[in-house]
């Protein structure tokens, strides 16, 4: 195959599956466009590869789960399904604890979140910043931020890296940079993996602690978040706030973290946490949308259909919550 796409038009290795299972879907559909569509991609395999459409289309009996696999991988440029769930797994393994360097400095600055890492470079390119991974999210802060964490932002390896840390321009730069961060992480984070080396791939790291992390984001990635509404309920005076996600609990965390930050998202249920206390508050997951069999289905609406039922029910408003009124 020759080339590889960059790590960044990487697909997530759950989507990677989805896209399989949809694709062997559609070979066995009854409608006669979308089985032609699906056998022309298998013949991307060698074993197809020679054969006239409706020959594919006889033998479709004999697709197994392991070709469409193949298929996707050689869509996103690798030869087989194994090199690119490896490059996956080594892409996706986490590595600088960013979540433990943010409790370092506090809540005194005023970051910048982001739910996608579309999003997320796309405000890089405008504001300006250093782009951070952070769990499942994205955040870009300011130089002063490095400057709190005793670091140099005018240091020659953060422009030669460049802002987003996810996509360095230096691998060299990077690496050095990830050692010195590793060490604000503490002593063992550091020691855990390899000393500082040019990283020639994303496939390069044969460190048994990262490759461990790899096995838990994956795990991860194969069993996607649950999607579902959300309550965060401050017990002194029986206010609550409901929300819905496609990552339920990954909301849940990110409203805690942003509560003990001090960051003013929304401005009243962070006054209250300031005066009656963490121990006042739960965060609940009020209910869950299961994943849907079928393909095609709109969970953003499917989510709000949801969430507008606990609304009704809840009505978080005015003194009984933090959401603003419906007009």
């Amino acid at each position: 195959m020759g080339t590889v796409s960059p790590a960044a038009e990487l697909l997530s290795l759950h989507e990677c599956k989805v896209r399989a299972s949809l694709l062997l879907k559609e070979l066995g559909s009854t409608d006669s466009a979308r089985a032609t569509r699906a056998a022309a991609r298998l013949r991307a395999l060698p074993v197809f590869a020679g054969l006239p459409l409706g020959e594919v289309l006889a033998r479709r009996e004999s697709v197994q789960r392991k070709h469409v696999l193949a298929v996707i991988a050689r869509e996103q440029g690798y030869a087989t399904w194994s090199e690119l769930k490896h490059a996956l797994e080594a892409r996706d393994a986490p590595r600088v604890d960013f979540e433990r360097l943010l409790e370092r400095v506090g809540p005194h600055f005023l970051n910048h979140w982001f739910a996608t890492y579309e999003d997320a470079v796309a405000s890089l390119r405008v504001s300006g910043g250093h782009l951070f991974p952070f769990r499942e999210q994205f955040f870009i802060c300011q130089s002063a931020v490095l400057t709190a964490l005793g670091l140099d932002p005018s240091d020659v390896d953060w422009r030669l890296a460049g802002p987003n840390w996810l996509e360095p321009l230096d691998a060299q730069a990077h690496a050095r940079l990830e050692q010195r961060l590793l060490k604000l992480c503490g002593d063992d984070a550091a020691e855990s993996l390899s000393p500082p080396h040019p990283r020639k791939s994303a496939m390069s790291s044969t460190d048994s602690s990262r490759a461990r992390r790899s096995d838990l984001k994956r795990e991860y990635k194969e069993k996607p978040p649950p999607m579902g509404v959300y309550a965060v309920r401050n017990r002194a005076n029986g206010k609550v706030l409901v929300g819905s996600s496609l990552n339920v609990t990954g909301m849940l965390n990110r409203i805690r973290f942003e509560l003990t930050s001090g960051m003013p998202r929304i401005p009243a249920l962070l006054e209250d946490w300031r005066r009656d206390g963490a121990d006042s508050f739960s965060f609940e997951v009020l209910d869950v949308l299961e994943p849907p069999k079928e393909p095609g289905v709109d969970l953003k609406a499917e989510l709000q259909v949801l969430e507008n039922l606990w609304l009704e029910r809840l009505k978080p408003y005015g003194d009984a919550g933090y959401n603003e009124s419906p007009k």
